[in-house]
């Protein structure tokens, strides 16, 4: 099989399945378990595809070298982030959810001018303005809609942000799947400690779905950490506004979730502005800060 045409079907099955799994939470989970105990099993149980991948693809030698410091801090947004996020699906769709998401990207053009240095000119000030009309759109502060957990989604893309800021400052010459393993676990690791007076048993079958979720998280991890090494960061990157799209179709397939007007609007508006400063990036010629070799997931993963 042609590896972009591989890249491209591994970027879109796992963002997929990050809806999928999302889907799954918000159905069978979130209602009846704390959210740190959510997060906690996902992270226990995405520990067996990532280390199946490596026992018997990359070799465990790739765990080596890694700042144990940096891998804690992300773990701690991971951790938050996560917490925010699926808190969110108590109130809200996935088509209010996803597109405040969204503005990480544009919120981390913003870091990388003022903290990477990077040249960024004015159409993507411009592009970055007008995406951010997008999140007021869909989140329509001052009215009744606005929540407080919507609120709190944006400041998960500020940590979503600093998380990718990271990757982008300090993985050189790092595995994708070292990456993935550390935050997973120092998210099991933080939640075991959060979680410990609030714990309620799974019952019945629900272990099973922790157990499917775990399994769910870990490979969709895996299946977008391989699409970004076999695709240029030009393919690669436009591909996770699949996830918006996705977001909308299994919102109305398993919650019957119709968007509004103002939920598809913001949410195009933020996806052209998002994709424009892609296409601006590799216009100017703007290179990732790590190599294709070691490329990790620059993208909203939302830290799973």
């Amino acid at each position: 099989m042609n590896e972009k045409f591989l890249g491209i079907f591994l970027g879109f099955a796992g963002y997929t399945i990050f809806v999928f799994l999302d889907s799954i939470i918000r159905k069978y989970l979130v209602h009846d378990y704390p959210v740190l105990e959510i997060n906690f099993f996902i992270c226990l149980f995405s520990l067996i595809p990532i280390s199946l991948a490596l026992q018997f693809v990359s070799g465990w030698g790739v765990l080596n070298n890694n700042k144990v410091h940096i891998q804690l801090f992300r773990g701690v947004l991971g951790l938050v982030c996560a917490a925010i996020i699926i808190n969110s699906f108590r109130e809200h769709a996935f088509s209010e959810i996803y597109p405040i998401l969204f503005s990480a990207p544009l919120i981390l053009t913003l870091f990388s001018y003022f903290i990477l240095k990077e040249k960024v000119g004015p159409r993507r000030i411009i592009a970055v303005l007008v995406g951010f009309i997008g999140v007021l759109i869909v989140s329509r502060p001052g009215t009744l809609h606005f929540t407080f957990s919507l609120f709190l989604l944006f400041i998960g893309a500020i940590f979503l942000a600093v998380n990718v800021l990271l990757i982008r400052m300090y993985a050189n010459n790092q595995s994708s799947i070292a990456f993935a393993f550390y935050g997973f676990l120092s998210g099991l690791v933080l939640s075991a400690v959060f979680v410990f007076n609030s714990f309620v048993p799974p019952i019945g079958s629900d272990i099973y779905i922790f157990l499917i979720c775990g399994i769910i998280a870990g490979t969709g991890g895996l299946c977008i950490s391989a699409a970004s090494k076999m695709l240029e960061s030009s393919l690669f990157a436009p591909l996770q506004y699949f996830q918006l799209i996705a977001g909308f179709v299994f919102g109305y397939i398993f919650f019957a979730d119709l968007p509004d007007i103002y939920e598809i609007t913001g949410s195009v508006i933020i996806s052209l502005s998002g994709l424009f400063i892609i296409y601006r990036e590799y216009k100017v010629g703007i290179r990732p800060l790590i190599s294709k070799k070691s490329r990790v997931i620059d993208v909203v993963n939302r830290g799973h």
